[in-house]
């Protein structure tokens, strides 16, 4: 084996690395882009996630590091529901997973489908945002024009991957967020439910491996990436799944907790579980699923320090500050920590502190949101642990993993942590592996 691409496509940014035949990384690239947050609408111009793709391959390209290239590997931020033209042109920006425009369109989904059947089929209640199938409804009741005009809807890789190899693609974890896949069987997109809902099934991509050799680089392709013509591309995965991958989790009951934009707490599960306070999709490997659970993580953060430390450098709060912060042992102000809605309530609940006086110090406050994200995913671990036994080890990943670790040792103290980075990356690299039977 020579070399593979891996490209790791979140909310936010773009990763990628390129690895040697020992899966040593050689080379590295990061490229930002930014997302437009307007009232309960968060949507992508996928044309900036695009260009983040073609401007990282030129750099690696200008590099040398396509030399020998044998394999092109993606995992993608998920769900985010691009209508594409018959040419695999978006003809609206991709609504991803923050997105709460839809609240009245799942509930319509729900009153028709009903909330039995949503978790025995497709293992996930259509909450608005978190399962696309209620953006494609409210695109069908919005946006006639562009529901009518569209040929294919998909998901990132979707549109990646038809732009790269000229052929429509999805893989089972993003399927089984659309809210039209069988998760819990596997069996392949859901026509009952698609037709219940006036959603044409032919409308939706075929559902390929994660695992699976999907097409090869075109000459056009080429020309605009830099990417060697006829390089085979795997169909990849969704980020948080490639993730689960990377740090490891095959058995029943290991988990994983991802830190970035949001904070996400994964388990790997050997049979689906569906439960309507969680999500559940299929894992990258057959047979296995995962369920998860997501929260505002870094990007309330992010809010905290624009709004309330100024004064200070991004770097002096997130490394020095917020340890300070998270030193003490707690105090009477609590943080409901909704800032983007909930991922699993049709409510459009939002963000609260409680318990303020006089007294309160802006330190008192952020400890509050902080203690409330920590704290939703603790009770998500005690919702699964009645449904199976948890692994004693608990994986830390992400971007966030330094500015929160001490206190989630704190918090989580009962299970053995361990820090892994860049696992999204390293499960594309296990996906290659794979491929090539190494």
């Amino acid at each position: 084996m020579n070399r593979i691409l891996v490209l790791d496509i979140g909310t936010s940014s773009l990763k990628a690395a390129v690895f040697d035949e020992h899966f040593d990384p050689v080379a590295k690239e990061r490229m930002e882009y930014a997302y437009e947050a307007e009232g309960h609408k968060v949507q992508i111009d996928v044309e900036k996630i695009w260009n983040a793709l073609v401007t990282v391959t030129k750099r690696f390209q200008e590099r040398g590091c396509f030399k020998n290239l044998e394999l092109v590997v993606p995992c993608v931020l998920s769900p985010a529901l691009i209508a594409m033209d018959r040419e695999g042109n978006p003809l609206y920006p991709a609504i991803i997973h923050w997105d709460r425009r839809s609240v009245k369109q799942a509930r319509t989904a729900l009153s028709i489908i009903g909330k039995e059947t949503f978790l025995k089929v497709a293992g996930n209640i259509p909450y608005p945002g978190g399962i696309s199938l209620t953006s494609l409804l409210w695109l069908k009741e919005k946006e006639r024009e562009v529901f009518r005009k569209a040929f294919l809807f998909g998901h990132l890789n979707t549109f990646l991957l038809r732009r790269l190899t000229g052929h429509w693609t999805i893989d089972p974890t993003n399927a089984s967020i659309t809210g039209l896949y069988d998760t819990v069987g596997g069996s392949g997109w859901c026509a009952s439910i698609a037709q219940e809902l006036g959603i044409p099934i032919g409308k939706l991509p075929p559902v390929f491996s994660c695992l699976e050799i999907i097409g090869r680089i075109t000459e056009t392709a080429s020309r605009i990436t830099g990417l060697p013509s006829g390089t085979p591309v795997v169909m990849g995965s969704n980020d948080t799944s490639s993730a689960a991958l990377g740090a490891g989790l095959l058995g029943n009951g290991q988990m994983l907790n991802i830190s970035g934009s949001s904070e996400i707490i994964t388990i790997s599960l050997d049979r689906p579980l569906p439960h309507e306070k969680y999500y559940l999709r299929a894992h990258p490997l057959p047979g296995k699923w995962l369920m998860y659970d997501i929260i505002i993580g870094g990007f309330a953060l992010d809010w905290f320090f624009e709004q309330f430390c100024r004064e200070i450098t991004r770097e002096e709060f997130y490394t020095s500050y917020l340890q300070r912060v998270l030193e003490r042992q707690g105090n009477k102000i609590r943080f409901v920590p909704y800032l983007t809605g909930d991922r699993t309530d049709l409510r459009q609940r939002t963000g609260a502190l409680f318990g303020l006086t006089l007294s309160a110090t802006r330190e008192d406050c952020l400890y509050a949101l902080v203690e409330a994200i920590v704290n939703r995913m603790k009770k998500t671990l005690v919702i699964m642990a009645e449904h199976l036994p948890l692994s004693q080890t608990l994986i830390l990943t992400g971007g966030g993993i330094k500015a929160l670790s001490d206190y989630k040792r704190k918090i989580f103290r009962d299970f053995s942590i361990e820090v892994k980075e860049d696992c999204s990356i390293w499960g594309c690299v296990e996906m290659a592996k794979r491929v090539f039977n190494f």
